[in-house]
């Protein structure tokens, strides 16, 4: 089932909002089945995804044509494989694969793993998202969820 969508935050003017701070712990989303992917961010340049892969999983094999792709591991540990090799990447750690590079990312590891994906130009959303938005704004699979959300609510009232 598709989440509503959620107004889009901006300015007075209706213009998209300069900045846009956004907790990634609300983004996270594991599936025993598969490794999964969700879009975070979009605009017309650039695309924010988290992989969330549980222990002895891996993604399909990848190939983002036209875009370059940074992975950043967050948390947990990750192999990076490509056709010259593979990586091991511990958190905080992070390679760049270039357009048209077929890999994937393998978690070997008795712990959950974290990978913040960054392409540009931005790759094609997962099939599970909402639309991407091309305004920069957060794209949330249901309004009102997360711990920054729940916080600014306590405050406003």
């Amino acid at each position: 089932m598709d989440a509503p969508e959620r107004p889009a935050p901006g300015t007075p003017d209706g213009a998209p909002p300069a900045v846009l701070p956004v907790d990634l712990r609300d983004w996270v989303r594991f599936d025993a089945g598969a490794a999964t992917r969700v879009r975070v961010l979009a605009t017309g340049s650039l695309a924010l995804d988290l992989w969330c892969v549980e222990p002895h999983q891996a993604t399909d094999v990848l190939t983002v044509a036209g875009s370059d792709v940074t992975y950043t591991v967050l948390g947990g540990r990750s192999w990076i494989a490509t056709e010259e090799g593979e990586v091991g990447l511990d958190p905080l750690g992070s390679v760049l694969v270039r357009a048209g590079v077929v890999h994937g990312i393998a978690n070997r590891a008795p712990d959950p793993l974290v990978v913040m994906a960054v392409s540009s130009p931005p790759a094609a959303a997962p099939e599970h998202a909402s639309p991407a938005a091309t305004d920069g704004r957060a794209v949330r699979p249901a309004p009102g969820e997360g711990a920054v959300r729940a916080l600014l609510a306590r405050l406003r009232r």
